[in-house]
C-alpha cells in the first residue's frame, strides 16, 4: 500500500550531546513508503572502498539509491547512505566552480530563499570519506520533508566546501541522507563533537516500529519504507543478526562480526571478518583468500593486481555469506552469481562487483539487490531474506 501526504511533527533538540526528540503531542503513528531511484554515472571508473560522494561505476550501473527531499520547500536529490550519519546538502554557499560540479538538474539549496532556515551559531560540520571526498560548512535548521514525513527545525549541514577524491570531478546527488547511528554524526559546537539525531532517529516516536526497510533494484523500482515491513517483498525465512555498532572501531556503523564465505554449502578456508552493511559502497569487499576460492570455481578466471576477470560466456556461481552471530533464521545468505556480475555482456572478458582488500569487508551492491532488508536502529539488528 502506498501512503502519502503524512506529516510527523517533532521538535529537534539542539544540544552538545545526542538526544532523541520528546514529542509534545503525538498523532496516530503511521508508516510511509518512498520510491528509491537507482543512480549511476555515465562513465566507467575504478571501484573504490568508499563510493559515497564519488563518481560511480556504471554499465549497467553501480552507484546507490536516491530519493527526492524537500528542505525548506526546495527539492534536492539525496542518496541513502547507511555508512554515515549526516544529512547535508550542496548549496549556494559553495564557490561557483564548486557549484557547477553538482549535476542533479535541480537548483542548489539556497538557505537565503527559505523562510524557515536558521543558522546555528557556533555549529559546523566536517565529514570526510575514505576515498578522499568530503564536505564541510555551517549547520542550520530547516523543515526537512522526506516523502511526507516532516521534521521541522532539523539540524543539517549546509555545504560550503565540497571536496573530491583522486580522479573525481563531480557528483549527481546533492548529498546524503545518513542512515547510520547518531553517535557517528559529525556536527560540532565550537570545534567539539555535538552529534545530533539522524532523520530516522528523529522520526522514531512517530512511526509504528523504529525501523526502515530497503528493497533495491538496478532500475527505478526500488523501495525505501519507514516504520513497517511489507511481507510481500521477500520470500523464505528472515535471518536476523545483531549489529555491533558500539564495539571498538565500529561505533555508529551497521556492522556484523564473525562473517565467513562459502560455495555450495561449504565454507571457504578463510578467516572470519567484520563486514559493513554500507549501501553507499557498491563493491562486495572480501579478503584475498575468499576471492581466490570463489574464482577457483570459474573456468578461465584470472587475477590482475586483485582485479578478477573471467570469460563472459561462463556462468558465475552463487556466493554464500555465513554469519557467526545469528538471533534467528538461517545462518547463511546466498548472493546469486547473476548479482555479482558487473554488466550484462555475454562475450569477451567480464569483471564483477567483488573487490579484494584487507580488514573490514562490505556486503556491497550484490547483497542489496538480492535481499529485502529490515534495519532496526533501536535494538539494533538487521534482518534479511531473498527478494520476492
Amino acid at each position: 500500500m502506498y501512503i502519502s501526504s503524512i506529516t510527523f511533527i517533532t521538535s529537534t533538540l539542539i544540544s552538545t550531546a545526542f538526544a532523541l526528540p520528546k514529542p509534545s503531542s503525538v498523532t496516530q503513528k503511521r508508516s510511509i513508503r518512498i520510491p528509491a531511484q537507482h543512480w549511476h554515472e555515465d562513465s566507467t571508473t575504478t571501484l573504490k572502498s568508499r563510493d559515497i560522494g564519488s563518481v560511480q561505476a556504471s554499465n549497467p550501473g553501480g552507484g546507490g539509491w536516491t530519493i527526492p527531499v524537500l528542505i525548506g520547500g526546495q527539492q534536492v536529490i539525496l542518496n541513502l547512505d547507511t555508512g554515515s550519519s549526516d544529512l547535508w546538502t550542496a548549496s549556494t554557499l559553495m564557490p561557483p566552480d564548486n557549484q557547477s560540479t553538482v549535476t542533479t538538474g535541480n537548483p542548489l539549496y539556497n538557505p537565503n530563499s527559505s523562510t524557515t532556515f536558521q543558522y546555528l551559531d557556533g555549529y559546523s560540520f566536517d565529514i570526510g570519506y575514505a576515498d578522499g571526498s568530503g564536505s564541510s560548512g555551517p549547520v542550520g535548521t530547516d523543515t526537512v520533508d522526506i516523502g511526507g514525513a516532516t521534521v521541522p527545525s532539523m539540524p543539517f549541514g549546509v555545504c560550503n566546501d565540497l571536496r573530491y577524491g583522486s580522479g573525481e570531478t563531480g557528483r549527481n546527488t546533492d548529498g546524503p541522507v545518513g542512515l547510520g547511528f547518531g553517535s557517528e554524526n559529525s556536527i560540532q559546537l565550537n570545534g567539539q563533537p555535538a552529534p545530533q539525531c539522524t532523520f530516522v532517529e528523529c522520526l522514531e516516536p512517530y512511526i509504528p516500529e523504529p525501523i526502515f526497510t530497503t528493497y533495491f533494484t538496478l532500475n527505478d523500482s526500488g523501495i525505501f519504507d519507514l516504520g513497517w515491513v511489507d511481507t510481500s517483498l521477500y520470500t523464505g525465512d528472515l535471518t536476523e543478526i545483531p549489529i555491533f555498532n558500539t564495539s571498538s572501531g565500529n561505533e555508529g556503523q551497521w556492522v556484523a562480526e564473525n562473517v565467513t564465505f562459502g560455495f555450495n554449502g561449504s565454507a571457504f578456508d578463510a578467516p572470519q571478518i567484520v563486514m559493513d552493511f554500507d549501501i553507499g559502497t557498491a563493491s562486495l569487499q572480501v579478503p584475498d583468500a575468499v576471492a581466490g576460492a570463489y574464482f577457483a570455481q570459474v573456468n578461465g578466471a584470472t587475477n590482475n593486481s586483485n582485479t578478477w576477470s573471467y570469460p563472459c560466456e561462463e556462468t558465475l556461481p552463487d556466493l554464500d555469506v555465513i554469519f557467526g552471530n545469528v538471533n534467528s533464521g538461517p545462518e547463511c545468505a546466498t548472493i546469486p552469481g547473476s548479482a555479482i556480475q558487473y554488466g550484462n555482456a555475454t562475450s569477451g572478458t567480464c569483471t564483477t562487483w567483488i573487490g579484494v582488500g584487507t580488514g573490514r569487508g562490505n556486503a556491497g551492491l550484490p547483497f542489496y539487490i538480492s535481499h529485502f532488508m529490515i534495519w532496526n536502529q533501536s535494538v539494533p539488528t538487521l534482518a534479511f531474506a531473498p527478494q520476492a
